[in-house]
């Protein structure tokens, strides 16, 4: 039994990506892998029968670092009682002190970044934000992440990226991976698709209202299609400091005269995402910078055509196999959503069953929990365990 200990800052539906992958992972592994997660904050989703939880309490000023005074004990003796420490994300407290007690205590560890390093994530920020951040890596956070047994990407694009801030690290691409049997339990279960109904098309956007997934450029790019009984759903949350953009782009809705034709739901789960999913005409996801979108296989798996973009780093292979990949800009969306308007019925059923069928040869949990099988296999057997370091 190989114990691995996942490290985030936040495991709640807050983190959205990182907390649905985390959880994802926990669940795809074979038994021989007893992973356990600690993570600061009381508002936890649930982990699967057997996986330790372990919250760390967090407030104040203290919350602005995911710090947690006083659990430095706690999170050594976690670490200390584990063979693999794996941290995701890099910019909190949780990670950085996780990794500096994983080379103390001579303990593998495995990062990974989802996305967090992308160019894009640099490049938005002001000069004052980018020399903080610059400040932070170089100065807190690379020290603590430099001693990596491995540096783990989600697409061979991230790869390229995280190469260049861990020169000369062990790099391995490992994807997200998609439970389809769980998935086609839902689908089984919800009321059959009415297609005579009179209900409109939908184009579907589903994740979190963030300027970083082009939102704004789908919503202008659909109101320049023609004559059509389309209309577009936006479904997902909003997190506090990405409040401006949401009410930003729903007063786009408003000044281009849409507020009849795009509905936003606000955010969905369960049997209800999977239903938005299946009944959408195609799944649009426009990202600036994505690592490779979870979304976007969800989708596929309930065997919808997805448009999205090559920046999401989706195999080359997606495309061959019925979606759309383009870059986001609004002419690209919109050549792309008049394409996807102009599918026969059969055309759209078939893109989607041929993506559907690459999820699950490239993105099944069977195939994704043995590659996490043989990394920390590996780990364990080429790194010396309990011999502490100064």
């Amino acid at each position: 039994m190989i114990r691995v200990l996942h490290v985030t800052e936040d495991h709640s539906p807050v983190n959205t990506g990182i907390t649905s992958a985390l959880d994802a992972l926990t669940r795809c592994v074979p038994e021989s892998i007893q992973p356990a997660i600690v993570c600061v904050g009381t508002d936890a989703i649930a982990a699967r029968p057997g996986v330790a939880l372990h919250t760390l309490p967090t407030s104040g000023l203290a919350a602005k670092w995911r710090y947690s005074p006083g659990s430095e004990k706690e999170l050594a003796r976690l670490v200390a009682e584990t063979d693999v420490v794996h941290v995701h994300g890099l910019w909190m407290w949780p990670q950085w002190a996780a990794a500096r007690l994983a080379a103390r205590l001579a303990k593998a560890l495995v990062v990974t970044s989802h996305g967090f390093l992308q160019p894009w994530q640099w490049q938005r920020q002001n000069w004052l934000h980018r020399l903080k951040k610059n400040i932070y890596w170089y100065g807190l956070a690379f020290p603590a992440f430099r001693q990596a047994a491995l540096i783990h990407a989600l697409t061979p694009r991230e790869a390229g990226v995280l190469a260049a801030f861990f020169p000369g690290a062990p790099l391995r691409v490992i994807p997200h991976g998609i439970d389809q049997a769980a998935a086609d339990q839902v689908l089984a279960g919800l009321p059959p698709k009415t297609p005579n109904s009179g209900n409109a098309p939908y184009f579907l956007f589903l994740g979190r209202l963030h300027p970083g997934k082009g939102i704004h450029l789908l919503i202008r790019a659909f109101a320049r299609l023609p004559q059509t009984p389309f209309i577009l759903k936006i479904a997902g949350p909003t997190q506090q400091r990405e409040q401006a953009y949401a009410d930003s782009i729903h007063r786009l809705v408003s000044e281009l005269g849409l507020t009849d034709r795009v509905i936003f739901t606000g955010a969905v789960s369960g049997a209800a995402k999977w239903q938005l999913y299946r009944d959408a005409w195609a799944f649009c996801l426009p990202s600036f910078s994505e690592v490779i979108g979870l979304v976007n296989l969800e989708a596929a798996a309930a065997g919808t055509p997805v448009i999205t973009s090559y920046e999401t780093g989706i195999a080359a292979d997606w495309q061959r196999s019925g979606g759309i990949l383009l870059h986001p800009e609004e002419e690209t969306i919109y050549a792309a959503l008049c394409q996807a308007a102009a599918w026969a019925q059969a055309e759209r059923q078939a893109r989607g069953a041929a993506l559907r069928a690459l999820v699950q040869q490239q993105y099944s949990w069977a195939r994704v929990g043995q590659q996490w099988q043989d990394v920390y296999s590996e780990l364990v057997a080429n790194h010396p365990d309990g011999v502490c370091v100064s």
